[in-house]
């Protein structure tokens, strides 16, 4: 029998994919009952996403964002880099791993990925650092954990901060510990074709608190505090608009 791409028969006919994700009944629910409430923009729905899925992914703090690349930029400034600073990050991943460090206005590093996982190759970070770097971003690509013993040692030996890009890996384990708990800081997606889909959003997990005040600085507008603690208006520095909403975090939720 001919291949499909030789003119043969395909093997998986296209009518029998199914649209990603799923619509399920409570998705429908809990997304009509926001939008029938008042509130539409930041609101209990976006709190309760924070807390549920810190609590299920064994973080301390979680920041419900519009997306996992809004994610990853809070989380080179959660990291404290200045300006010319150098991060290393992986020749082969997603484009937001690299505009994270440009929107930062640093220096993207690359390291070539090992050929088995496509994962950043830990024997190669070494002969990248200068006295510039200051962070590693170690993605975690089509949900296969980075080396991140090996990553974390060389971290640690270094003084450098390691940001995981989770956006693909929801879920995935490292040695019995979830992706998002072993660096300083984490990103996760909630884009249309993730794990855990919401259409669109992203979400910064860290247990660190002056990284969690810095992330949420740049999320809203340059206030660390969130809406439910403090209702006035007070800009401490130069933020972005990366708060959720309550729509797609009611579908989050669900």
């Amino acid at each position: 029998m001919r291949l499909a791409i030789h003119g043969g028969p395909p093997a998986v006919p296209k009518e029998t994919l199914k649209p990603t994700p799923p619509i399920t009944a409570l998705d429908e629910e809990m997304v009509l009952a926001s939008l029938r409430s008042s509130n539409h923009t930041w609101g209990e729905n976006c709190e309760s996403l924070q807390r549920e899925f810190a609590d299920w992914n064994a973080n301390k703090h979680c920041l419900a964002m519009t997306s996992g690349t809004a994610a990853l930029h809070a989380c080179m400034l959660a990291c404290g880099v200045s300006a010319g600073d150098e991060v290393i990050t992986p020749a082969y991943s997603w484009t937001s791993s690299v505009s994270c460090i440009l929107h930062a206005n640093c220096i993207p590093v690359f390291v070539d990925v090992e050929p088995v996982s496509y994962n950043i190759d830990p024997a190669l970070i070494e002969d990248a650092i200068t006295p510039r770097t200051k962070a590693i971003i170690a993605v975690h690509l089509h949900g296969i954990p980075a080396d991140m013993d090996a990553i974390m040692d060389i971290a640690l030996r270094r003084n450098l901060c390691v940001v995981e890009d989770a956006c693909q890996a929801h879920g995935a384990l490292y040695k019995g510990r979830k992706v998002g708990t072993i660096g300083n800081c984490a990103a996760f997606s909630l884009n249309q074709n993730k794990m855990l889909s919401a259409g669109e959003g992203g979400l910064f997990v860290t247990d660190d608190a002056d990284m969690l005040d810095r992330a949420r600085s740049l999320m809203l507008f340059g206030d660390f505090r969130a809406p439910s603690e403090d209702p006035n208006y007070h800009f401490y520095g130069l933020g972005y608009m990366y708060r959720y909403n309550e729509l797609c975090a009611a579908w989050a939720r669900a």
